[in-house]
């Protein structure tokens, strides 16, 4: 019992000292497929400029390869777990490099425009992990899913201007290359953040 009330108070004392963060932006991965992220970040301060930040996201991606009329989405859920160090901290504005690691799960879906079982033969190759998703433009070879999860890091350089007492804007750059190469992602996050403490 003594141990859950612990646990208890610790996480409202986080909460309350805790900063909120939504962000969306742009993304990109290795294969051109690009769109718009979606996260909700939670940070608290570890000690004096030190912080940690766990972070919620989506990313739903899309590229249409015109040379041989392929679409391919993808979308991931994410989780991010970060740590940051305020390097510059001025009252109208912070730089945070945030370096951690992440785990994500993607779904691809790849479809080859019409017409089908016509020549010449259209195919697109994309090397996953150790194996290759490949669509042609043959019936039943059109259309393909492909479903995987993974770790990676995230690393992120996060500036910070002061809108108000308690709300920032953000900008941060990101790079988050995963174990399996195909998935690496990078764009730019934009957003607020909530500092309850101030």
């Amino acid at each position: 019992m003594k141990k859950l009330l612990l646990f208890i108070s610790l996480f409202v004392s986080l909460a309350v000292n805790a900063q909120w963060e939504l962000s969306t932006g742009y993304a990109a991965n290795k294969y051109e497929c690009d769109g718009m992220p979606i996260h909700i970040a939670y940070e608290f301060q570890m000690k004096n400029r030190w912080y940690s930040k766990s972070q919620l996201g989506f990313k739903s991606l899309y590229h249409f390869n015109d040379f041989t009329g392929a679409t391919l989405r993808v979308r991931s859920w994410e989780y991010h777990q970060t740590f940051s160090y305020e390097i510059i901290r001025h009252p109208k504005y912070m730089l945070k490099p945030n370096v951690g690691f992440n785990y994500r799960f993607y779904k691809w879906k790849g479809r080859m425009k019409e017409p089908l079982n016509a020549y010449p033969v259209r195919a697109w190759v994309i090397g996953v992990r150790n194996d290759y998703y490949v669509l042609t433009s043959i019936r039943g070879e059109d259309y393909r899913e492909y479903s995987v999860s993974n770790a990676g890091f995230s690393f992120q350089l996060q500036n910070r201007f002061r809108l108000s007492s308690k709300l920032w804007l953000h900008i941060t750059p990101f790079i988050e290359p995963d174990y399996d190469a195909s998935q690496n992602t990078g764009g730019c996050y934009v957003g607020i953040i909530w500092d309850k403490k101030q």
